[in-house]
């Protein structure tokens, strides 16, 4: 990325008018290592739905494998806007 003329945010090509660096070494986000870390005392068959909103797709994506290989199963990365249910017909919402 460095002296990168352009740069991609969101899919849209946006003219760089400053100078761009990736820090690879720090993070103010938990790494996949800490997200399952996190996630480790749920038991991945009584989570019904489970979303993955933030990074880019391919990090989504990438940690959407390493929680289907713990168990997880019902992942989903939503596109931007997409809406969805959380309650089936069987359960009622809760005020």
């Amino acid at each position: 990325m460095r002296n990168a003329k352009q740069v991609n945010i969101f899919g849209q090509q946006y003219n760089v008018n400053a100078e761009v660096v990736v820090l690879r070494s720090m993070s103010a986000h938990g790494d996949y290592d800490d997200l399952l870390k996190f996630l480790s005392c749920q038991n991945p068959a009584l989570i019904k739905k489970l979303f993955l909103v933030h990074g880019e797709y391919n990090v989504q994506s990438e940690f959407m494998k390493r929680l289907t290989a713990k168990g997880f199963t019902d992942i989903h990365i939503p596109s931007m806007h997409e809406a969805f249910g959380l309650f089936d017909h069987s359960e009622q919402e809760v005020a």
